[in-house]
This record gives structure tokens, C-alpha cells and sequence, in this order.
């Protein structure tokens, strides 16, 4: 699925979005995995640093509002359809 698309789907703020599909967007933007520590994945970009519970391979809404959409700024940049 290409980045636009799984973007526009992450802004429409579904209950949970498969962990792939998460780190796709954040490879993307720049970010890459750092470490796992148990369920959390966490990925940083220079100083800045989003932390993801991943159970099941699923990331919830919660998570992609807070430490997503938020941190990196994806409404302002791909705008909300």
C-alpha cells in the first residue's frame, strides 16, 4: 500500500492499524527501530524518541493519535481528507 494511502487511513484514526503498516509510515518520516524492550517498540529520529506497545501486532488508537499523527505532525502535512 503506498505511504499516502496508509497515511490517509492512519488520520482517520481507525481503532487499530497492523504494526507493518505503523512502521512503514515511520521508516518513511525517517524514524527507524531502535531497540524492543518486551512489547515496546521504540523508535527514534535524532533527540525525539515514540514508544509503541505492540500486542499481537497491533498497534491501538490511543497509541497512533498520541505517538503518531501527534509527534510526527501528519495532519498538518498530509492534510486531513
Amino acid at each position: 500500500m503506498k505511504i499516502e494511502k496508509l497515511v490517509q487511513w492512519l488520520l482517520s484514526e481507525p481503532a487499530q492499524m497492523r504494526f507493518e503498516e505503523v512502521e512503514k509510515i515511520l521508516k518513511h518520516e525517517g524514524w527507524h527501530l531502535d531497540r524492543i524492550k518486551g512489547s515496546h517498540h521504540i523508535f527514534v529520529k535524532g533527540a525525539l524518541t515514540i514508544v509503541l506497545p505492540v500486542h499481537k501486532g497491533i498497534v491501538k488508537r490511543e497509541y497512533l493519535r498520541r505517538e503518531i499523527i501527534r509527534k510526527l505532525d501528519l495532519e498538518e502535512k498530509y492534510g486531513k481528507k
